[in-house]
C-alpha cells in the first residue's frame, strides 16, 4: 500500500511553495499603486519547513488543547488529567498566565494536554491570541465552560474554533463549592449537582451550529473535585468517581484510539490550507473592494468635473458680463466733454487708466470668487460622496461557489476583518470593503492644487490689453479737435469694442487653459481608477488559482486519510474532493468505488459524503447523493434543472448547518444548491 504520509508531505510542501509564489505575485501586481494597502497580504510569520515540522509531528502524541474563559476551571482540569497542578491553579482572581503549558495525561502518554490562557477576560487580548494560536495547532479541543453560563466573548472564540474546523469536546465544569456541605452534596446527590444544564448545552450547541459544526461530545465534570481526589497522593476513589472525570478520560481515549492518526494528518494539512483559504478570501475581498472603490471614484470624478466645468463656465460668463458693463460705461464718455482741444488726448488716457483699474477690480473679484467657488465645489462634492463611500458595502455574504470560509467567519461573528487573526501567518482581511485602500481623500483632492494654481494665473489678464490701446485714438489736425462729440464717439466706440474683444479673448484663453488642465486631471484620476480595476481582475484570477490549488490539496488529503483507514482502492479512486474542515468531506469516486464507499463507509476522522461522477448536465442533481451522506434522515430532490437543485431533508437541522452544507454542495458541484428542512428554508 502507498505510504500516505510521504505523499501527503510532498503535496503540502508543493502547496506551501505555490502559496508563497502566488502571494508574491499578488504583491507585485499592486506595487505600482502606492495607495493600495497590501499589509493584508503580508505573512505574519516567516516560512515554515513544513516537511521537517510534519516529520516530527508524526511521532508526537495526540495534542489536546484546553480552552475556555478565565476562571472556567482549565487549570483544575489540567491537574485532574495530568497531575501537574499546584502552581497553575488560581486564587479566585482573573489570571493572565501568558504561557502555554503541556503535559501527558495519566491515562495515556499518547495524549498530551495543553493548557492555555483564558479567553475573554478584561484586558486579556494577548492571552486570547496566545490561546487561539495554541488551539489552531491542536488535534482536539476541550472547551471548558463553567456550568452556569457562556459569555459572548467566550462564545465568539468558540465559534471561531468551530469555523476553522477543530473537533471540540465540551466539558461543563461544575462550580459547586466543596466546602462545608458542598462535598457531601456532590457525593450524595450528584444528579442534583450536575443537573439542570440542558439550556446551557443547547446554547453552546447553537453557537457551534452557527458555523456548521456540532461538538464531538458533551461531558459534565467537577474539575476541582477530581483534582482534590488526587491531592494527598492516594486516590480518593469516592470523590474521584463523583467528579465524573472518567467520562472525559474515556472520551479522550476513544478519540486517541480511533482518530489520532487522522487528526494529526488533518492538523498538518489545515495549517497551510487555512493560509490558502485566507489568502484566497483576502484577494477576493480585496478585488471586490478595488472594484467598488474604482466605480465610486469614476462616478465621483465625473460628478466633480461636471460641477467644476459649470463653475468655470458661470465664472467666465460673469467676467464677460463685467467686461461689457465696465467698458459700456465709457461709451457715453464723450457726452461729458467740454473741451475738444488739445486736452482731449490726456482726458482719454485718464479714462483708459480708470477703465483698466475698474476692470482689474471687477475681474479680480470674479477670480477670487472663482477660487472660492472651486473650493466650495470640491468640498461639497467630497461631502456628498462621503455618504456613498464603498464602506457602506460592508460584506454580509461573499458570493460565488467558493466562499464557504469567508461566510463561516461572517456567521461566526468574526467578520472578514478578523479572519483567524492571521494565526497561520496568512492574510489579515480588510474589515470593510474599502479597507484595502490607503488613500483617505477622494478624487477632489487630486485637482485642488492644480485648479488653485491655474485660477491664480488668470489674474494676469487684467494687465495687458489697454497698454497697447491707450494711444490709438486718432483725432487728426487741430481743426478736427473741434468737431462735434458724435464724431469723437465714432472713433472711441470701435476702440472700446476692441478693448472688450481683447479682454474677452484673454478671459476665454485663460478659462480654456483651466478646462484643459481639468481635463488632464480627470484623465489622470480615471487612469488611477482603471488601474484599480486591472489590479482587481488580477487578484480575482489569483484567488481562483488558490481555489484550484485548495481543491487539489483536498483531493490529496482525502486520499491520504483513506489510506490511513486502510482503504487503498478508494484512495486511488478519488477524482476530486471538497473539504470544509470540521464539517464534511465531499468526495467524488468512480462508479464501482462509489458503491464501496456507500455500502462500507470509511472512517477518516471527518464525515465523508460520497458521490459518483455525474453525467454532463447532471451536476446539480448529483448533489442529492452527497446530501444523503450528510444526514441520517431521508432526503429527496425537489425542483431541479441543469444549473440548480433544491434538496428536502426530513429532519429538523439548524439553519446555519444546512446553509454550510448547501454552500459546500454548491462549491463541489459548481451549481446553485438549496437545502430545505422542516420549517426551515435556506437559500444560498
Amino acid at each position: 500500500m502507498t505510504d500516505p504520509w510521504a505523499g501527503l508531505l510532498d503535496v503540502i510542501a508543493k502547496f506551501d511553495s505555490l502559496t508563497t509564489d502566488l502571494r508574491i505575485d499578488a504583491l507585485g501586481a499592486a506595487a505600482e499603486l502606492e495607495e493600495v494597502d497590501t499589509k493584508f497580504l503580508q505573512r505574519t510569520a516567516g516560512p515554515t519547513d513544513r516537511r521537517s515540522m510534519s516529520a516530527e509531528d508524526l511521532r508526537s502524541p495526540m495534542r489536546v488543547v484546553l480552552m475556555g474563559r478565565t476562571m472556567a476551571g482549565k487549570s483544575s482540569l489540567l491537574a485532574a488529567l495530568t497531575g501537574a497542578h499546584v502552581n497553575r491553579i488560581g486564587d479566585g482572581g482573573q489570571r493572565f498566565s501568558r504561557d502555554v503549558f503541556s503535559a501527558a495525561t495519566t491515562a495515556s502518554d499518547r495524549i498530551e494536554i495543553v493548557d492555555t490562557p483564558g479567553v475573554g477576560a478584561h484586558g486579556g487580548t494577548d492571552d486570547t491570541q496566545i490561546a487561539l494560536r495554541a488551539a489552531l495547532e491542536a488535534d482536539l479541543i476541550i472547551w471548558v465552560n463553567s456550568s452556569d453560563s457562556i459569555q459572548e466573548e467566550s462564545a465568539g472564540a468558540l465559534r471561531l474554533l468551530g469555523a476553522v474546523g477543530k473537533p471540540i469536546i465540551v466539558a461543563l465544569n461544575c462550580r459547586q463549592s466543596l466546602e462545608g456541605v458542598g462535598r457531601l452534596n456532590l457525593l450524595r446527590f450528584p444528579d442534583r449537582v450536575f443537573g439542570n444544564r440542558d439550556g446551557l448545552v443547547e446554547e453552546i450547541k447553537r453557537h457551534m451550529a452557527e458555523v456548521g459544526v456540532a461538538p464531538q461530545d458533551v461531558v459534565h465534570v467537577h474539575a476541582l473535585a477530581a483534582t482534590k481526589a488526587l491531592a494527598r497522593g492516594a486516590l480518593d476513589a469516592e470523590l474521584h468517581q463523583a467528579s465524573r472525570i472518567e467520562a472525559l478520560v474515556a472520551s479522550l481515549l476513544r478519540e486517541q484510539a480511533v482518530n489520532s492518526e487522522n487528526r494529526r494528518a488533518i492538523r498538518i494539512v489545515d495549517g497551510p490550507r487555512q493560509s490558502g483559504e485566507e489568502l484566497a478570501t483576502a484577494l477576493r475581498t480585496g478585488s471586490i473592494s478595488l472594484l467598488a472603490q474604482a466605480e465610486r471614484d469614476l462616478n465621483q470624478t465625473a460628478d466633480l468635473h461636471t460641477r467644476l466645468a459649470r463653475t468655470v463656465r458661470l465664472s467666465g460668463e460673469a467676467m464677460r458680463s463685467d467686461i461689457q458693463a465696465t467698458v459700456g460705461k465709457r461709451r457715453d464718455w464723450h457726452l461729458n466733454l467740454t473741451d475738444f482741444g488739445t486736452s482731449l488726448q490726456s482726458e482719454w488716457q485718464k479714462e483708459l487708466t480708470s477703465l483698466q483699474e475698474d476692470l482689474k477690480t471687477a475681474l479680480g473679484l470674479r477670480l477670487s470668487g472663482l477660487t472660492t467657488d472651486v473650493d466650495t465645489t470640491l468640498a461639497d462634492t467630497e461631502s456628498e460622496w462621503a455618504a456613498v463611500s464603498p464602506d457602506q458595502f460592508e460584506l454580509r455574504d461573499l458570493s460565488g461557489f467558493n466562499a464557504i470560509w469567508g461566510n463561516r467567519l461572517l456567521r461566526a461573528g468574526v467578520g472578514v476583518g478578523g479572519s483567524a487573526a492571521g494565526l497561520w501567518g496568512g492574510a489579515i482581511l480588510g474589515a470593510k470593503i474599502g479597507g484595502v485602500l490607503g488613500l483617505e481623500t477622494g478624487p477632489g483632492a487630486i485637482v485642488t492644487a492644480t485648479v488653485g494654481a491655474i485660477v491664480g494665473g488668470v489674474v494676469g489678464i487684467s494687465l495687458g490689453p489697454i497698454k497697447n490701446l491707450s494711444d490709438r485714438i486718432i483725432l487728426g489736425k487741430d481743426g478736427v479737435l473741434r468737431k462735434r462729440s458724435s464724431e469723437v464717439a465714432e472713433q472711441v466706440g470701435p476702440l472700446l469694442d476692441q478693448i472688450s474683444l481683447e479682454y474677452d479673448s484673454r478671459v476665454s484663453a485663460q478659462l480654456d487653459e483651466i478646462q484643459k488642465h481639468l481635463a488632464a486631471e480627470r484623465v489622470r484620476s480615471d487612469d488611477r481608477s482603471m488601474s484599480l480595476q486591472r489590479l482587481a481582475r488580477r487578484w480575482e484570477q489569483t484567488s481562483e488559482t488558490f481555489r484550484h490549488l485548495i481543491g487539489e490539496l483536498d483531493r490529496e488529503t482525502t486520499a491520504a486519510l483513506l489510506r490511513l483507514d486502510g482503504r487503498e482502492r478508494l484512495a486511488r479512486s478519488v477524482n476530486r474532493a471538497t473539504r470544509v474542515p470540521g464539517v464534511t468531506v465531499l468526495a467524488e469516486f468512480s462508479d464501482p468505488s462509489f458503491w464501496e464507499a456507500w455500502l462500507f463507509p470509511p472512517d477518516i476522522g471527518e464525515p465523508l459524503a460520497a458521490g459518483k461522477t455525474p453525467a454532463q448536465g447532471g451536476e446539480a442533481v448529483s448533489a442529492l447523493t452527497y446530501a444523503l451522506g450528510l444526514v441520517d434522515a431521508p432526503a429527496t430532490l425537489g425542483q431541479a434543472n441543469a444549473e440548480s437543485a433544491t434538496i428536502h431533508i426530513e429532519a429538523a437541522v439548524p439553519d446555519a448547518i444546512t446553509v454550510t452544507w448547501a454552500e459546500t454542495l454548491s462549491a463541489h458541484t459548481r451549481k446553485d444548491i438549496r437545502i430545505v428542512s422542516p420549517g426551515k428554508a435556506t437559500n444560498t
